[in-house]
């Protein structure tokens, strides 16, 4: 390690650590006291961990899946502890979760989940619980495992909506054209997103690919099992929404938007639709930094903002069972190794 780097000061630090309370001002000893009293908080023991986890009793082992387990009394923190007769190794119901190797409580993560859903910011949780600007993005990641294909068994029915929106990449991975310039338009420097929603209040969000939504792309995202049958499809004039309507027997509005113009919000026949994409664009510009490669992570988090159970502490805890239920783990020093970059840097032909 370089002598000239800069050494990250602990979540938990103080500039007046190690000095003798009597040689500060009021005013330093109280905004020390209440900061080391805030990250006491965010960071207390949880008394409900060990009826959490072994409330999950496992029926299989996580390592080699053989159901040939037995139960071998709890270990040091009150966890049930299973031996493999397969595979001949120990575990527990925390092996192969996101709670693997976690110092923090549940209750942290309980606490996380709703920030995450609250349309908070990485950089504001971090800041928020006191955590090291590492640990977070970690946290997130790992929260992006849980919720993989939460999606996958949306079907939207009745009145339903549906439309692309566009994000763009991170500037440093745009693909620029041989004289070096961006590309102007729906080039494939735009996240291409598909929104739908339904008048039963039920909303979907799938990364459909780069640039302009096409035929093959709409009826990947909205094709078979996501929009229910005799449904009535609202949409624009997009010349990839009439092969779904095909495919699909539904009953076709299309709606020309571009006549739309002015019209109050309330009046627009596109509104539903339309709120749903600017506030999945509020939500990515509030992690405006993020790695467009985990565009699907966010969307699904977003969906998980946007849907029944209405109550935060309730969507919480779906996401804590969920995580024990389909259990999924990622290490900090996997998560941390280099990754390449979104999109490669190739001039656009």
């Amino acid at each position: 390690m370089s002598g000239n780097k800069k050494r990250r000061r602990a979540p938990s630090a103080t500039p007046w650590d190690g000095i003798p309370e009597r040689e500060l001002s009021p005013a330093e000893l109280a905004v020390k006291l209440a900061s080391k009293s805030m990250y006491a908080f965010r960071h207390h023991d949880f008394d409900g961990d060990e009826e959490f986890f072994n409330g999950y009793p496992r029926d299989a082992c996580p390592r080699c899946g053989s159901p040939a387990i037995a139960r071998k009394g709890r270990d040091r923190s009150g966890l049930q502890r299973y031996l493999c007769r397969s595979c001949g190794r120990y575990f527990s119901p925390v092996t192969g979760t996101i709670f693997e190797d976690s110092k923090l409580p549940v209750s942290a993560w309980a606490d996380f989940v709703v920030q995450a859903v609250s349309f908070e910011s990485v950089n504001a949780m971090s800041r928020e619980d006191r955590r090291a600007d590492t640990t977070t993005p970690y946290w997130m990641a790992k929260l992006f495992a849980v919720l993989e294909g939460v999606q996958d068994d949306v079907v939207l029915s009745g009145n339903v909506w549906i439309d692309e929106s566009y994000y763009p990449m991170a500037a440093r991975d745009a693909a620029v054209k041989p004289n070096g310039m961006l590309p102007r338009g729906t080039s494939r420097n735009q996240l291409c997103i598909g929104v739908g929603v339904d008048d039963l209040g039920h909303s979907t969000f799938i990364h459909e690919g780069f640039g302009r939504a096409n035929g093959t792309m709409t009826m990947r995202t909205f094709g078979e099992g996501r929009i229910a049958p005799a449904s009535t499809l609202h949409h624009d004039r997009d010349a990839s929404h009439p092969a779904l309507v095909r495919k699909l027997g539904l009953e076709d509005d299309r709606i020309n938007a571009s006549k739309l113009k002015g019209v109050p919000d309330e009046l627009h026949p596109l509104q539903p639709v339309n709120r749903m994409c600017f506030l999945m664009k509020a939500f990515l510009r509030a992690h405006s930094g993020f790695n467009r490669d985990n565009i699907q992570g966010y969307l699904d988090v977003l969906y998980v903002a946007m849907n029944e159970p209405a109550d935060k502490l309730e969507k919480a805890a779906f996401v804590l069972d969920r995580a024990m239920v389909n259990p999924k783990t990622l290490r900090f020093r996997e998560f941390y190794k280099k990754k390449p970059s979104s999109v490669s840097r190739e001039s656009l032909q």
